[in-house]
This record gives structure tokens, C-alpha cells and sequence, in this order.
């Protein structure tokens, strides 16, 4: 809410600017949106689509040869290979070669829990002189999951590393652990150079690190303003109602008295005492303390319809401040507020009608907030250009309440910003069958060449379903296209749209075959998951399907096996 913010380092004031949450679970938009990075990041490249062909033994003597291209193309490709790879890899760890070391451990991350024989190498290389061989080792022992008993102590050690990138990944990891952290970083809190980091994984750790409420409730009285603060956040994400009266205090300290607002409105305990100071503060030319005061009393008196009413148009009124941190946490409270239409629909309209760009753009993340409702005054901010692919992106979470914004959302799919259209295709497909109206739109976009979202627009297709009908020769003739991905997404439309039938299979067949052997996992997976789609008819792939049970992708394999459950049942 007010004060989300990622994660800094001591003494740094907190950001609070909007964010955008990326979906990122279904495959196909990791299909489109990875084959770029894949390249981009030294994925799927023409030197290591041959390498993935070579012998292990060829591939392990070129990874110990001097050519660095050679070496690093064929370290890349070991990491593809499972656990037949493990040694040969982990020898490498123990290269002179900082660039070899690295790689190495990114490419044992890469294999995952078989790599579990090469975690005593990596966790010696935590100590590296080279901080990118740090970074990757800890990247690959988090990608093994050794387990809490080994990583979590250890962690709690590295939080005191001096490189940045390694500390971030730490917290992570131990945050990734939940409930079995929580002892460890009880610890950590006694120690005074892990204190602030320690509260910063509890806070995100949340209720599951409700016994750690007590220890974070003495770190109140630490002398450091910003570990203070972090105390408080903590004691907030894990729910801690019993340190209502250590928070109450805080409201006179002038370095916690914002957190400590923001806790007590997220606890909904505001003892009288407090709630006095609170209705003072919201009259404070502080704008992140009143902002804060005002969205802490609106929250813990939800039934005061006037005091609502007054919170809503002065936080409003804020998204107007000339501080960005003030305009963003007004924002951010309105939106974190439990939903009320019927009072804030009425002041947003107006507000909206009045802003400027700049005020617009902080609007959206609270309009967002109030789903269905929002939906007209959504399509109205469209007018503004830059906003553009913002609010298609929130029109798509909204999802099929958002129907009404579906013509306007058609215009998009074939606009010049490749950002724009992307997005309005991905909000389409969320929308569902009720976005029919747009299939004209999208089978139009679909056959323009450039920067059109081909794969995108296609994933709308399909996820709109039959009545998409109409785009069954184009998607048809992209099947024998030249891309991987495209052909994939439209052989996975094709099924959605036309639904599991014997020509169905026959025509779809041959492009997701052919994907279970393909180099990259994302399209193997792919393929995998369509095949399940199309049941019994996809009989054929079994043979293929089940040769992907012994996959170096966990995520593979687990797709697989899911889609020949699919397919026997």
C-alpha cells in the first residue's frame, strides 16, 4: 500500500512509485515474451542449437578448452544435459577463469535439484574474489533447493556481503523458505550488522513469521531511525495486533510516525490515544504523514460513511501534490482502501475529468482497485497516448468484467507503440469469449506484417474461443510459418477455437511433435500442454510425450506428465 516499496539499503528514504505485477504464469506469454530475452541473455543462439547436438564428452573437453566463445557455448549447453553433466561441471567451478567460474554455476542452476552433488563447491564459492561468480553461485544453490538446513544459516551470514547483488538474492532465497527461516532470522535480529536485513525478509515473509513478533517488538527501541522503521513494516506484514501499544508510541517518533501510521491501519488497531493523533496528523503539512493518517482512519472505521467520504476526496485531492512520493502513496492508499464505488466512483469521475497526464497516471493504479466500476472511466483516460498501454494492461486484470472497453481495446491491437498493442491484445485475451467483437480487429492485425504482436493477438484468438472461428485459415497458414513460437501459439488457438476432434489433431499434430523436440524448453513445454488439450486425439504423441518424462526442465517434465494424464484419461 503506502509504503510498497523494493528493497533498499539503511538511510535510503522509501520509494513509493506504482508498480505493475507481470503475469507471467500462463506459457504462452512466457513463450512470447521469452524467445527476445532468451536470445538477449545468451539463450537459444545458432552456435548453441548445434552444441545442444554435440556429444557430452566433445561438449566437456571444449568447455575445458582455451577458446572463450567455444568454452562458454558449450558450458552453456552442459547446463541442458541433467545430471550425466554434474562432475564435468562442477570441476569447472574451479577454474582460474572468473567468466568459467560463473558460468559454470549458472549452467549447474540451470540442471537444478540433480546438481545437489556440486552444493559444497558452490557454497565455497560464496567467498569468491569475483562478485558475478558470487552472484551466480547463489543463483544456482537457490535454483538446487538443497534445503532450509543448509541454505538458511548460511544465508543469514551472507546478508553482510558487500556486493548488493548477492545480498538481494540472499533475502530472496531465505524469503522463499517461509515459515523454516523464521528461527534463523530470529537470530539474525541479535546480530546488529543483519538487524535491518533480518526485518526486511520478515516483513516479506509476512504472517508466516508470526513468531518472530515478539524479538521485532524489542528491535522498536534499536537507536537506528531505519531499522525502526523496518521493525514496524515487519510487525504490520505479519499481522502482530498485540504491538498496537509499542506502534502508538512510535507516532512520536519523527523517523517511524509514518510506518508506525501505516501499521496500526493495516492491524486495524488504533487505540484511542492514537486516534487522536492520527485526526491531528491528517491536517499535517507533512503530505506523506496526512496521506497516511488519512488512509489508516478511513480503513479502521470502515462504516463511517462522511469520514470515508472526506478521506476519499482529500486523497484525491493529494494525487495532485508536487511531491511524486506524496501524489504516488495517495494512489496507492486509495487503492488499498476496501472498495466503495458508490462514494469513490462519483469523486473519481470528477477528478479524472480535470486531470492532467501526469495526475491521470497516478489515478490508474487506484482505479484499478475498483474493478468492474472503473471501466468506463478506464476508456476515457485511453485519450491519453502515454497512458495507453497502462490502462490496457489494468483493463486485462480487471478481466471479462472488463466486456465494455472491448471495442476500444480493438483499435489497440493494431496501434504503433508495440507496447500498446501488445498489451491490448493480452487484455482481450482476459476479457475471453465476451471480447468476440474484437475478432475482426485481431484477424486483421494478425495478417500486417512489422511489429504487429503476432503471438499475442493469436493467444487472444484462442482465448476467446469458438466464436474467434473466422481466424481459422490464417492461423492455419501461420502453422507453416517460419516461427516456432508463432506456429505453437497458433496450434494451440486452433484447439481452443475448434475444440479436441480427429481434424483438429490431423492438423495441429505435426507443428506440436515437432515442438517436443525443440531446443527450447519454453516450446517443448509448449507443445506438451496443447497436446493435453486435445486428449485421446493426441494419442499419437504419447511415444514423444513420454520421452520428455526424463526432460532436464523440471517444468517439462511436469507438463508431460500432466498431458498424458490428459490424454489416458
Amino acid at each position: 500500500m503506502v509504503l510498497s516499496r523494493p528493497f533498499v539499503t539503511p538511510g535510503q528514504p522509501i520509494p513509493a512509485t506504482p508498480t505493475k505485477v507481470t503475469f507471467m504464469k500462463n506459457w504462452t506469454y512466457r513463450l512470447v515474451m521469452c524467445g527476445a530475452l532468451g536470445l538477449l541473455a545468451g539463450g537459444i543462439t545458432p552456435r548453441s542449437l548445434h552444441a545442444a547436438d554435440e556429444p557430452l564428452e566433445k561438449l566437456v573437453a571444449t568447455a575445458n578448452s582455451g577458446d572463450p566463445t567455444a568454452r562458454a557455448t558449450a558450458i552453456q549447453s552442459l547446463g541442458t544435459r541433467g545430471e550425466p553433466a554434474v562432475e564435468p561441471l562442477t570441476k569447472l567451478l574451479s577454474s582460474d577463469s572468473p567468466a568459467v567460474r560463473a558460468a559454470a554455476a549458472r549452467a549447474l542452476g540451470n540442471i537444478g535439484p540433480a546438481a545437489k552433488p556440486a552444493v559444497n563447491r558452490l557454497i565455497e564459492l560464496f567467498s569468491d574474489d569475483d562478485p558475478a561468480v558470487r552472484r551466480q553461485s547463489l543463483g544456482a544453490l537457490a535454483a538446487i533447493r538443497p534445503g532450509p538446513k543448509v541454505t538458511v544459516p548460511l544465508f543469514v551470514k551472507l546478508m553482510q556481503d558487500s556486493d548488493p547483488g548477492v545480498r538481494i538474492r540472499v533475502m530472496q532465497v531465505i524469503a522463499d523458505a517461509k515459515q523454516a527461516a523464521v528461527p534463523a532470522l530470529i537470530e539474525g535480529l541479535k546480530n546488529p550488522a543483519a538487524t535491518y536485513w533480518a526485518c526486511l525478509i520478515l516483513r516479506d515473509i509476512g504472517p508466516d513469521a508470526k513468531d518472530a513478533a515478539p524479538a521485532l517488538i524489542e528491535i522498536l527501541k534499536d537507536a537506528r531511525p531505519e531499522v525502526r522503521r523496518e521493525a514496524v513494516l515487519a510487525l504490520a506484514a505479519i499481522g502482530a495486533k498485540d504491538a498496537a501499544p509499542q506502534l502508538t508510541a512510535l507516532l512520536a517518533d519523527e523517523n517511524a510516525r509514518v510506518a508506525a501510521t501505516y501499521a496500526l491501519g493495516v492491524l486495524g488497531q488504533v487505540p484511542a490515544e492514537a486516534e487522536k493523533t492520527l485526526r491531528r496528523n491528517a491536517q499535517s503539512s507533512d503530505g506523506m504523514l496526512s496521506t497516511t493518517s488519512l488512509w489508516a482512519l478511513a480503513r479502521v472505521h470502515p462504516q463511517d460513511i462522511a469520514l470515508k467520504k472526506a478521506a476519499l476526496t482529500q486523497l484525491v485531492a493529494r494525487l495532485q501534490d508536487k511531491d511524486p512520493f506524496v501524489r504516488s502513496a495517495a494512489a496507492r492508499a486509495l487503492a488499498a482502501l476496501p472498495p466503495s464505488p458508490e462514494i469513490s466512483g462519483p469523486i473519481f469521475e470528477k477528478a479524472l475529468a480535470s486531470a492532467d497526464e501526469k495526475t491521470a497516471h497516478y489515478m490508474l493504479d487506484a482505479l484499478a482497485g475498483l474493478g468492474p466500476v472503473a471501466v468506463p472511466r478506464l476508456i476515457a483516460a485511453l485519450k491519453y497516448t502515454s497512458l495507453r498501454g497502462q490502462v490496457a494492461y489494468i483493463l486485462g486484470q480487471i478481466g471479462p468484467g472488463a466486456a465494455p472497453a472491448t471495442p476500444a481495446l480493438a483499435k489497440l491491437v493494431s496501434d504503433p507503440d508495440a507496447n500498446v498493442s501488445l498489451e491490448a491484445a493480452y487484455a482481450l485475451a482476459k476479457i475471453g469469449p465476451t471480447a468476440k467483437a474484437a475478432v475482426p480487429a485481431l484477424i486483421d492485425a494478425l495478417g500486417r506484417e512489422g511489429d504487429a504482436p503476432r503471438p499475442a493477438i493469436t493467444y487472444a484468438l484462442g482465448s476467446i474461443g469458438p466464436a474467434a472461428a473466422p481466424a481459422e485459415q490464417a492461423l492455419l497458414k501461420n502453422l507453416a510459418g517460419p516461427s516456432e513460437s508463432l506456429a505453437l501459439m497458433s496450434a494451440w488457438a486452433l484447439i481452443k477455437i475448434k475444440g479436441a476432434s480427429a481434424k483438429t489433431a490431423a492438423q495441429v499434430l505435426p507443428v506440436l511433435n515437432a515442438g517436443l523436440k525443440s531446443s527450447a524448453a519454453q516450446s517443448r513445454q509448449a507443445s506438451a500442454e496443447s497436446l493435453g488439450g486435445l486428449g485421446s486425439f493426441a494419442s499419437q504423441a504419447v511415444p514423444n510425450l513420454k520421452a520428455l518424462l526424463d526432460d532436464a526442465n523440471s517444468d517439462v517434465r511436469e507438463t508431460a506428465r500432466a498431458s498424458l494424464a490428459q490424454i489416458e484419461k
